[in-house]
């Protein structure tokens, strides 16, 4: 799932939460710059995995300046005060058995490497010089890659196909959650590196950020390496996240035309925040109805109908807001019999009768797939450092009890909440049979006069 900040504000540091069924727990401290450390002791594994995140993407940009989180994620592996350039920085890591990743979310930006534990140190040291000592070099290079990664979500007249840009356009407009993370070529081609380094100071500081370790450690002396990497990284202050407007009355539509075997189909719905009651019970409706082969849509889609080979559903979360989708790719004939089928399924939703054993499946698989993180760093990692950065520790770290406590009358509750017209909204990229577009358009609506 994808989170986000809710006011930009420091969160509390808990020593006592933690998700279901990972052990021991976790250490939490303040720099005295202000800067989380997210510290995860597990002398069981084989490798550290070190992550730093910030809270800006998308999400914090103007629209003069769209996907310039983007670019700057790019330009910081360009090379280091210690690395001068990109070869050298990502052989040194390499050297400890990690690998250089980042990523740009409409919400925040990652940098991770896994590493050797005993080169922890030298991971943590790289990664303070990433996001410190930037040389960008290279611009015109990096501006090509970037070219080419963003072209990937155009067709060839230039028109978005990426169903995610799509859906978050329609749904959140001008604001900041509704531009696409790539921006756009006419503003990729604007951005200078003295634009970089002015976002650069301005949102990656200690209060919006959080250092984040897990694997086997000496906890005490890391965070005195931690102090020495990022102790010199500017307080600054936290941005403050701008209310996502409200959905649309009406179910809205979108269908983009591109060539291709099959149409991507997304249905989505605008749903509740994490630290909402009902949350819970969104994620147990995702994971009922398309978690695993055996789950209820995977039945009756692919196993009874050949509807499809693999679909999805569940959350993107914001820390204000959040979209459930499902998600299914089928032949061009097929779109509006599929989008008929999905409906059928959210209006049963809300007086279903889920078997006791489907349930107990449900709740069996989320537990064990909490347990199985303990197996991994890079997942420890993530879970803990994301938590602290967006201030919903308490959120995810009661998620998994709750889950195992919820009954399917509020399962039932939440799905007739969240499958309303209100905030619908039905896309499309593909090459669709004659009319059937027109077809999807006429099943939206008879669902709709029904609710």
């Amino acid at each position: 799932m994808t989170l986000s900040r809710r006011h930009g504000r420091r969160p509390h540091l808990s020593h006592k939460s933690r998700p279901l069924g990972v052990e021991p727990p976790v250490q939490r401290h303040l720099l005295d710059n202000g800067l989380a450390v997210v510290l995860c002791p597990r002398p069981h594994l084989s490798q550290c995995y070190v992550a730093t995140y910030f809270g800006v993407g998308s999400r914090h940009e103007m629209a003069e300046q769209n996907g310039i989180s983007h670019v700057l994620e790019h330009m910081l592996f360009r090379g280091t005060a210690s690395y001068r350039d990109a070869t050298v920085l990502n052989a040194a890591a390499e050297d400890f058995g990690g690998f250089l990743d980042g990523a740009t979310y409409r919400d925040h930006m990652v940098f991770a490497t896994g590493c050797h534990p005993t080169a922890l140190e030298k991971a943590v040291c790289i990664l303070g010089e990433l996001v410190q000592t930037p040389r960008y070099q290279g611009m015109e290079i990096e501006r090509a890659v970037l070219r080419e990664e963003l072209l990937e979500t155009l067709d060839s007249r230039g028109r978005v196909v990426d169903l995610d840009n799509i859906v978050h356009r329609i749904a959140f407009g001008e604001h900041g959650l509704g531009f696409p993370i790539e921006g756009t070529l006419a503003i990729l081609d604007s951005i200078a590196v003295s634009h970089l380094e002015a976002h650069r100071r301005r949102f990656l500081v200690s209060t919006n950020g959080v250092l984040s370790v897990a694997g086997p450690m000496d906890a005490t002396r890391l965070l005195k390496v931690a102090e020495r990497e990022f102790g010199s990284l500017p307080r600054g202050q936290a941005p403050l996240a701008q209310i996502p407007p409200e959905g649309c009355a009406e179910p809205l539509l979108r269908f983009v035309r591109d060539p291709s075997s099959q149409v991507d189909i997304r249905i989505s719905f605008r749903a509740v925040p994490m630290h909402d009651p009902s949350y819970p019970a969104l994620v147990m409706l995702a994971r009922l109805l398309a978690d695993g082969l055996a789950s209820r849509m995977h039945a009756e889609l692919v196993d009874r109908r050949g509807l499809a080979y693999t679909l999805n559903a569940g959350l993107t979360t914001y820390s204000d807001v959040s979209l459930f989708d499902f998600e299914v790719s089928v032949a061009p004939h097929r779109a509006a019999e599929t989008v008929k089928i999905l409906l059928e399924f959210a209006t049963a939703c809300g007086r279903a009768r889920f078997r006791p054993d489907e349930m107990e499946r449900t709740r069996r698989r989320y537990r064990f797939g909490v347990e199985f993180m303990g197996d991994s760093a890079s997942d420890l990692a993530s879970w803990y450092g994301r938590a602290v950065l967006f201030g919903v520790e308490k959120a995810m770290a009661a998620l998994g009890s709750q889950i195992l406590r919820l009954e399917q009358d509020e399962v039932r509750r939440a799905a007739r909440d969240l499958f309303r017209p209100p905030g619908m909204i039905v896309s499309a990229v593909g090459q669709l049979a004659r009319g059937e577009w027109q077809r999807v358009q006429d099943t939206v609506t008879r669902w709709s006069a029904k609710r």
